[in-house]
């Protein structure tokens, strides 16, 4: 017998963009289905100031020339979380400017000066520019000795070491787009990483390939790189669509985290952190990071929901209660905008009507 959904399409909304901590139905991907055919079917007319909102600029902006700290960053990005969340432990004043990955402001002229890369997040200091979450959070505990050291400390238990080396090397791209290409093995996808967003992306990684393609030849001074990553992502695209291989990184997910199951066994976790000390790390926002990204994806229940590895499940839970973490957390007019930018136009007409819902219960909140 098929799930009947009984969230009105405003109802739906509320609840799913709440925090983590949130339980979200297990109806959740039917509802998401009856959602968007509601909202395209009750709402017809076009939203125009959402749109004038959200147009998009790719000149070099006049905060690029400031001082003090600046981090170029995306806030759904893995990695920038990472980074963000560092900034608001140590109690380090920068300014943030988001780049629009969606229409490719990270392969922009004015963003490849300052990253030839075009990889996100980038850290800059005056004439500094430093790229990479792991070289940018270094540089936060080298440059910043008198705020909130994050480094673990000497002598810390070699597993807990080799805990945050084994986040380090996952794959998180491939997890991620994986996901989105093989959902029979997700749950319950989060926003922004509803079903019409979920499409633009794999879209847009389909054109990929051929996109820095042309801005290597538009911007020829940056080609060798954008061709190599060019080159890089159509070898990629074949793992990724492989679903053996993203079953088996689950596999390699499910073992790892059994692991860190076992060793939270050991320790307090209402009065300790990772290092088994009341003491947050660089380990603890690796790991926090890592289950709100499985989280968003909708794979909690595959590796610590309904009373699997209750332990993660309790860790996970507290640190999403902490400051910092809230802090990276996008509003709800964040997830409105990145969803709207993300929709395909034949779904637009009923993300206008839920942008009201959002838009209302932000102002109404004090």
């Amino acid at each position: 017998m098929q799930e009947k959904c009984s969230l009105s399409p405003s109802a739906f909304v509320v609840l799913s963009q709440q925090r983590p901590q949130i339980l979200h139905p297990k109806s959740y991907r039917l509802c998401e289905h009856l959602l968007v055919l509601e909202w395209t079917k009750r709402y017809g007319q076009f939203w125009t100031s959402v749109t004038e909102m959200f147009e998009k600029r790719f000149k070099r902006p006049s905060v690029a020339n400031g001082d003090g700290l600046i981090l170029y960053c995306n806030q759904y990005s893995y990695y920038c979380h990472k980074v963000l969340q560092a900034l608001h432990e140590k109690g380090i004043r920068f300014t943030k400017y988001d780049i629009d990955v969606t229409n490719d402001e990270h392969f922009s002229e004015w963003f490849l000066e300052l990253n030839p890369r075009a990889e996100l997040p980038v850290l800059q200091n005056g004439l500094l520019i430093v790229p990479g979450s792991s070289r940018i959070l270094d540089y936060l505990e080298e440059n910043y000795p008198k705020n909130k050291a994050l480094r673990m400390p000497i002598g810390t238990d070699k597993l807990i070491v080799g805990f945050r080396q084994t986040i380090e090397s996952l794959p998180i791209g491939v997890i991620t787009i994986g996901s989105f290409l093989h959902p029979q093995h997700v749950g319950s996808p989060k926003f922004p990483f509803v079903l019409p967003v979920r499409q633009t992306i794999l879209a847009r990684e389909e054109t990929l390939a051929q996109r820095l393609r042309s801005y290597a030849t538009e911007y020829p001074a940056f080609a060798e790189v954008l061709l190599k990553k060019a080159d890089f992502h159509e070898r990629k695209r074949s793992i990724i669509a492989s679903e053996e291989y993203f079953c088996k990184l689950l596999v390699a997910l499910d073992e790892f985290l059994t692991s860190v199951e076992q060793y939270l066994a050991t320790i307090d976790i209402g009065q300790c952190w990772l290092t088994g000390a009341d003491t947050f790390t660089m380990v603890d926002i690796s790991l926090g990071t890592l289950l709100h990204r499985l989280y968003v994806l909708g794979l909690e229940d595959r590796f610590w929901g309904a009373g699997k590895r209750p332990h993660v499940g309790q860790y996970f839970a507290k640190v999403c209660q902490r400051e910092s973490f809230q802090s990276v957390l996008p509003s709800k007019v964040s997830i409105l905008r990145t969803v709207w930018i993300n929709t395909p136009p034949v779904y637009k007409a009923g993300l206008a009507a839920v942008s009201s819902v959002l838009i209302s219960s932000t102002l109404l909140k004090r």
